[in-house]
């Protein structure tokens, strides 16, 4: 019977313990492994670069709204402040002095040789305090008030002249005149009253001849406040 002898036994046995050499196995799951990983790591990469770019977008344009929103807190200050003078002057407007009263006055009070040659009014509005702008934890403006007021002041100047037969015998009725007439008897108290402010020494006036003296009153009403 033949005997069959396979020459290459021994180096096929060799390469197929090289090949089931658990290090190389080893070796290949961890080169697998590491592909796999960085695989991952560029997906992970790419949609990291994605959500940043949403990222940026977003926090753009929350710096535009944010600009908006700063602008519209600034704005609704500036129209707190608006308001609060537009109130000022219709508070004014409502109780505003009546400059026609005066003039109606002046042409009540009249003495005997006396002529009225000037009258100056000077009327001014002092405000103190402002409006007080209330916000919210958004900064948004939630109400307004006022702690403040204003006040009138108005002062009042005559400049006149004395012809009577005794030159000056006529200011203190002039005075008289202008203190009991209706309007300045309700306007004055016992803090405030017409006063001779100037009283010349006799002249003799170019045009009529006549002996004068010329005068001048002045009178400052008490202050007034509007709340």
């Amino acid at each position: 019977m033949p005997i069959s002898l396979n020459l290459l036994a021994e180096a096929k046995a060799e390469e197929d313990l090289r090949r089931r050499d658990p290090v190389k196995r080893a070796i290949w799951a961890a080169l697998a492994l590491i592909v796999m990983v960085l695989l991952w790591s560029g997906l992970l990469w790419f949609r990291t670069m994605g959500e940043q770019k949403v990222l940026d977008g977003m926090e753009e344009t929350l710096a535009s709204q944010s600009g908006n929103y700063k602008q519209l807190l600034a704005n609704e200050k500036e129209m707190a402040a608006i308001n609060q003078k537009l109130g000022d002057l219709e508070r004014i407007s409502t109780n505003r002095f009546l400059w026609g009263s005066v003039l109606n006055a002046l042409q009540q009070s009249v003495v005997n040789d006396v002529q009225l040659l000037g009258f100056h009014g000077e009327q001014s509005y002092q405000v103190t305090g402002d409006a007080k702008t209330v916000l919210n934890d958004q900064g948004r403006v939630v109400s307004r008030a006022s702690s403040g007021y204003t006040t009138q002041r108005i002062s009042l100047d005559w400049n006149a002249s004395d012809s009577s037969a005794t030159p000056g015998d006529q200011v203190q009725k002039y005075k008289d005149a202008l203190s009991k007439s209706a309007l300045f008897s309700r306007l004055l108290d016992k803090n405030s009253e017409i006063t001779l402010k100037n009283l010349s020494p006799p002249s003799i006036d170019s045009e009529s001849g006549k002996t004068i003296v010329m005068f001048s009153l002045e009178c400052r009403l008490p202050d007034k406040l509007m709340k």
